[in-house]
């Protein structure tokens, strides 16, 4: 593989194809990792498998190792949790969905799950309400082969429509964290409060515009839609910074200046209201 080129292109053999990394608990959802493996190697690709063969390593230094060389990431949930490796308070699967943050990711939830560990409906819960990526719901492993499939080829397909934009002109991202999650599917609909909250970030008097109303209503969605509106609006670009662990307000502050490589010691600012349909909008 030469990365030497001026141009900053990659030259890749023909047997390194993108991987997508598998994550689920082994054995409740057996046959549905298997119709995932074979979705991806219909597209050509490279299912990243935890069980494809024995490895003279701790089993979390394995999936660690995987991930890191991973270009995609989908996640199969049922009923299981999983068990917590030893030192660490969370299970594997979701160690595995967190260390995926910088992947695109494809989160697919089987139904019904009358026993799902209360854990599992946890993580799920807090996928939903830091809404960073939305999940697909499935019954069969037929099914979810096919939803698979579906998906990584849009995604794949988006993917290149993005690089051709950047080659036609748009200036080059640098390398290193992402700064937006990678959106799979279209926000239908929303194009007017797209438009209103971009505005707003737009005006000089306006610092923070905050989102609120019942979750899962698509906040997080309408924010990151909003970012990638602006892009090239502001310098540095927009950025995606999770507030969810932050213990008190001054705490959020540090984190956002953490992700943006800055000091913030947090300034006052003041709130106000107004309806925007079914939600309402509190800028700040």
């Amino acid at each position: 593989m030469s990365e030497g080129r001026p141009d900053g292109a990659v030259i890749r053999t023909p047997d390194r194809r993108l991987r997508v990394f598998v994550s689920s608990p082994l054995g409740e959802l057996a046959a549905e990792r298997r119709a995932v493996s074979r979705a991806v190697a219909a597209l050509r690709l490279s299912p990243v498998m935890f069980e494809a063969g024995a490895r003279p390593h701790p089993p979390r230094e394995v999936y660690q190792a995987y991930l890191a060389q991973s270009d995609v990431f989908i996640g199969l949930y049922w009923q299981q949790y999983g068990q917590a490796a030893p030192g660490m308070a969370i299970s594997g699967l979701e160690e595995e969905f967190d260390l995926s943050a910088g992947l695109p990711r494809l989160l697919y939830v089987k139904a019904p799950a009358p026993d799902r560990e209360p854990r599992l409906a946890g993580l799920l819960g807090r996928i939903r309400e830091e809404a960073s990526v939305s999940y697909r719901h499935f019954r069969t492993s037929a099914e979810l082969g096919h939803l698979v499939r579906d998906d990584l080829a849009a995604l794949l397909s988006e993917r290149f429509a993005a690089a051709g934009a950047s080659a036609a002109g748009s200036p080059a991202m640098p390398r290193g964290p992402r700064a937006l999650p990678v959106s799979v599917t279209s926000l239908v609909g929303r194009e007017e409060a797209i438009e209103q909250v971009a505005g707003l970030l737009t005006q000089p008097g306006v610092r923070l515009v905050t989102l609120t109303g019942p979750g899962g209503i698509g906040k997080t969605r309408l924010a990151l839609a909003a970012g990638e509106r602006l892009h090239g609006r502001f310098e540095g670009g927009p950025y995606s910074c999770r507030w969810r662990r932050s213990p008190t307000p001054r705490w959020c502050w540090a984190a956002s200046a953490e992700r943006w490589g800055r000091i913030w010691p947090g300034p006052a600012h003041r709130c106000w209201r107004w309806p925007n349909g079914s939600a309402t909008t509190r800028g700040c």
